[in-house]
Protein backbone atom coordinates (compact mmCIF):
# COMPACT_ATOMS: atom_id res chain seq x y z
CA UNK A 1 0.00 0.00 0.00
CA UNK A 2 1.38 3.34 -0.85
CA UNK A 3 1.71 6.43 1.83
CA UNK A 4 -1.03 8.46 0.78
CA UNK A 5 -3.57 5.76 0.67
CA UNK A 6 -2.72 4.71 4.30
CA UNK A 7 -2.62 8.26 5.15
CA UNK A 8 -5.87 8.72 3.75
CA UNK A 9 -7.67 5.42 5.21
CA UNK A 10 -6.11 6.53 8.79
CA UNK A 11 -8.02 9.88 8.47
CA UNK A 12 -11.24 8.65 7.44
CA UNK A 13 -11.21 6.18 9.94
CA UNK A 14 -10.43 9.03 12.54
CA UNK A 15 -13.23 10.77 11.70
CA UNK A 16 -15.64 7.99 12.04
CA UNK A 17 -14.45 7.88 15.49
CA UNK A 18 -15.34 11.36 16.25
CA UNK A 19 -18.53 11.48 14.66
CA UNK A 20 -19.79 8.49 16.56
CA UNK A 21 -18.13 10.16 20.36
CA UNK A 22 -20.14 13.02 19.01
CA UNK A 23 -23.07 11.23 18.84
CA UNK A 24 -23.08 8.88 21.55
CA UNK A 25 -22.77 12.09 23.87
CA UNK A 26 -25.57 14.01 22.56
CA UNK A 27 -27.49 11.34 23.08
CA UNK A 28 -26.27 10.91 27.41
CA UNK A 29 -26.78 14.99 27.13
CA UNK A 30 -30.45 14.39 26.40
CA UNK A 31 -30.88 11.64 28.39
CA UNK A 32 -29.64 13.70 31.58
CA UNK A 33 -31.74 16.65 30.57
CA UNK A 34 -35.34 14.73 30.38
CA UNK A 35 -34.15 12.92 33.62
CA UNK A 36 -33.38 16.19 35.64
CA UNK A 37 -36.24 18.78 34.42
CA UNK A 38 -39.50 16.51 35.72
CA UNK A 39 -37.46 16.54 39.17
CA UNK A 40 -36.62 20.31 38.85
CA UNK A 41 -40.26 21.24 37.77
CA UNK A 42 -41.76 18.99 40.30
CA UNK A 43 -39.61 20.74 43.26
CA UNK A 44 -40.53 24.04 42.23
CA UNK A 45 -43.80 23.09 41.90
CA UNK A 46 -43.96 21.47 45.28
CA UNK A 47 -42.06 24.14 47.10
CA UNK A 48 -42.61 27.09 49.02
CA UNK A 49 -43.14 29.03 52.52
CA UNK A 50 -45.49 31.26 53.92
CA UNK A 51 -43.69 35.07 54.41
CA UNK A 52 -43.25 35.98 57.79
CA UNK A 53 -45.92 38.57 57.69
CA UNK A 54 -48.85 36.01 56.73
CA UNK A 55 -48.25 33.74 59.49
CA UNK A 56 -51.85 34.36 61.51
CA UNK A 57 -52.43 35.34 64.89
CA UNK A 58 -52.75 32.92 67.25
CA UNK A 59 -57.13 31.90 67.87
CA UNK A 60 -57.02 32.98 71.63
CA UNK A 61 -55.26 36.75 70.35
CA UNK A 62 -57.77 37.05 67.43
CA UNK A 63 -60.86 36.45 70.18
CA UNK A 64 -59.20 38.70 72.67
CA UNK A 65 -58.94 41.34 70.17
CA UNK A 66 -62.80 41.20 69.24
CA UNK A 67 -63.98 40.78 72.36
CA UNK A 68 -62.19 44.08 73.13
CA UNK A 69 -63.54 45.91 70.33
CA UNK A 70 -66.57 44.90 71.80
CA UNK A 71 -66.14 46.03 75.14
CA UNK A 72 -65.42 49.67 73.03
CA UNK A 73 -68.66 49.75 71.10
CA UNK A 74 -71.70 51.21 73.37
CA UNK A 75 -74.01 49.54 71.66
CA UNK A 76 -72.23 45.85 71.19
CA UNK A 77 -70.95 45.97 74.57
CA UNK A 78 -74.65 45.58 75.90
CA UNK A 79 -74.92 42.21 74.26
CA UNK A 80 -74.03 39.11 75.21
CA UNK A 81 -72.08 37.78 72.83
CA UNK A 82 -69.78 34.96 72.53
CA UNK A 83 -66.95 34.93 70.32
CA UNK A 84 -65.00 31.67 69.22
CA UNK A 85 -61.90 31.52 66.66
CA UNK A 86 -60.80 28.30 65.52
CA UNK A 87 -57.87 28.70 62.66
CA UNK A 88 -58.91 31.92 61.80
CA UNK A 89 -62.61 31.39 61.73
CA UNK A 90 -64.20 32.94 64.08
CA UNK A 91 -68.31 32.61 65.31
CA UNK A 92 -70.66 35.28 66.76
CA UNK A 93 -73.58 33.26 68.76
CA UNK A 94 -75.67 35.53 71.28
CA UNK A 95 -78.82 37.90 71.17
CA UNK A 96 -78.81 41.42 69.44
CA UNK A 97 -81.73 43.76 69.81
CA UNK A 98 -81.82 44.43 65.68
CA UNK A 99 -80.13 43.86 62.41
CA UNK A 100 -78.05 46.92 62.49
CA UNK A 101 -76.85 45.97 65.90
CA UNK A 102 -75.78 42.32 63.89
CA UNK A 103 -74.26 43.65 61.17
CA UNK A 104 -72.46 46.14 63.29
CA UNK A 105 -70.88 43.37 65.59
CA UNK A 106 -69.95 41.10 62.07
CA UNK A 107 -68.41 43.88 60.71
CA UNK A 108 -66.07 44.63 63.57
CA UNK A 109 -65.33 41.37 63.79
CA UNK A 110 -64.54 41.20 59.87
CA UNK A 111 -62.59 44.50 60.41
CA UNK A 112 -60.00 42.41 63.13
CA UNK A 113 -56.21 41.40 62.22
CA UNK A 114 -56.30 37.97 61.88
CA UNK A 115 -59.85 36.58 60.96
CA UNK A 116 -60.29 34.99 57.72
CA UNK A 117 -64.08 34.54 58.22
CA UNK A 118 -66.96 35.05 59.95
CA UNK A 119 -69.43 33.06 60.80
CA UNK A 120 -72.85 34.58 61.84
CA UNK A 121 -74.83 32.93 64.33
CA UNK A 122 -76.17 35.95 66.25
CA UNK A 123 -79.86 35.86 66.88
CA UNK A 124 -81.80 39.13 66.64
CA UNK A 125 -84.08 39.73 69.68
CA UNK A 126 -86.60 42.92 69.77
CA UNK A 127 -87.28 42.65 73.33
CA UNK A 128 -83.84 42.92 74.45
CA UNK A 129 -83.76 46.22 76.37
CA UNK A 130 -80.15 48.92 76.58
CA UNK A 131 -78.71 46.65 78.88
CA UNK A 132 -79.30 43.31 76.82
CA UNK A 133 -81.54 42.10 79.36
CA UNK A 134 -85.06 41.11 77.95
CA UNK A 135 -87.95 43.08 78.81
CA UNK A 136 -90.52 43.62 80.33
CA UNK A 137 -89.00 45.49 83.19
CA UNK A 138 -92.00 45.75 86.04
CA UNK A 139 -89.42 45.17 88.80
CA UNK A 140 -86.49 48.21 88.08
CA UNK A 141 -83.01 46.40 89.84
CA UNK A 142 -80.48 48.96 90.81
CA UNK A 143 -77.49 48.94 88.95
CA UNK A 144 -74.42 47.30 90.67
CA UNK A 145 -72.35 50.11 92.44
CA UNK A 146 -69.36 50.91 90.46
CA UNK A 147 -65.96 52.73 91.35
CA UNK A 148 -64.55 56.07 89.50
CA UNK A 149 -63.11 54.61 86.50
CA UNK A 150 -60.41 57.12 86.90
CA UNK A 151 -59.81 56.34 90.87
CA UNK A 152 -60.19 52.25 89.50
CA UNK A 153 -57.77 52.58 87.02
CA UNK A 154 -55.35 54.36 89.34
CA UNK A 155 -55.84 52.24 91.98
CA UNK A 156 -54.97 49.18 89.39
CA UNK A 157 -51.76 50.84 88.49
CA UNK A 158 -50.81 50.98 92.12
CA UNK A 159 -51.06 48.04 92.52
CA UNK A 160 -49.21 47.03 89.31
CA UNK A 161 -46.08 49.57 90.34
CA UNK A 162 -46.12 48.64 94.37
CA UNK A 163 -45.64 44.44 92.80
CA UNK A 164 -41.92 43.53 92.61
CA UNK A 165 -42.74 40.52 89.59
CA UNK A 166 -44.39 43.24 87.05
CA UNK A 167 -41.30 45.36 87.36
CA UNK A 168 -40.65 43.57 83.36
CA UNK A 169 -43.97 44.26 82.22
CA UNK A 170 -45.78 47.36 80.18
CA UNK A 171 -49.33 46.98 80.79
CA UNK A 172 -51.72 49.51 79.85
CA UNK A 173 -54.98 50.44 82.24
CA UNK A 174 -57.86 51.12 80.66
CA UNK A 175 -61.69 51.27 82.35
CA UNK A 176 -65.40 51.63 81.38
CA UNK A 177 -68.05 51.17 84.31
CA UNK A 178 -65.43 48.80 86.23
CA UNK A 179 -64.35 46.81 83.39
CA UNK A 180 -61.30 46.50 82.76
CA UNK A 181 -58.94 46.72 79.92
CA UNK A 182 -55.58 45.42 79.81
CA UNK A 183 -52.95 45.76 77.63
CA UNK A 184 -49.64 45.54 76.80
CA UNK A 185 -46.67 43.08 77.06
CA UNK A 186 -45.11 40.56 80.27
CA UNK A 187 -42.44 38.62 79.81
CA UNK A 188 -44.04 35.06 80.95
CA UNK A 189 -46.77 34.23 81.01
CA UNK A 190 -46.47 33.94 84.79
CA UNK A 191 -46.32 37.32 85.29
CA UNK A 192 -49.41 38.17 82.76
CA UNK A 193 -51.43 35.66 85.06
CA UNK A 194 -50.16 37.84 88.32
CA UNK A 195 -51.31 41.32 86.51
CA UNK A 196 -55.18 39.76 85.59
CA UNK A 197 -54.81 37.87 89.34
CA UNK A 198 -54.45 41.77 91.02
CA UNK A 199 -56.44 43.10 88.85
CA UNK A 200 -59.43 40.98 89.28
CA UNK A 201 -58.87 41.22 93.57
CA UNK A 202 -59.30 45.16 93.08
CA UNK A 203 -62.43 46.65 94.71
CA UNK A 204 -64.41 47.85 92.33
CA UNK A 205 -63.74 46.07 89.22
CA UNK A 206 -66.83 44.26 87.53
CA UNK A 207 -64.28 42.34 84.91
CA UNK A 208 -61.26 41.75 83.49
CA UNK A 209 -60.62 42.22 79.53
CA UNK A 210 -57.18 40.51 78.74
CA UNK A 211 -55.09 41.22 75.64
CA UNK A 212 -51.58 41.02 77.51
CA UNK A 213 -49.34 39.65 75.02
CA UNK A 214 -46.06 37.35 76.45
CA UNK A 215 -43.30 38.28 75.16
CA UNK A 216 -41.42 35.50 72.83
Amino acid sequence: MQRSDFLTAALLSALVSLAACNYAYSDRDADSRAATTPADDAAVATSGTLPAGDVPLDDAGVTRRIQAKFFLDQTIKARRIDVDTQTGIVTLRGDVASDNERAQALLLARTTEGVQRVEDALSVNAALGPSGAAAPASIDLPAPARADDEALISLVQSRFGEDASLKGATIAVTAKDGVLLLDGTAPTDAVKQRAISLARGTEGVVQVIDRIQVER
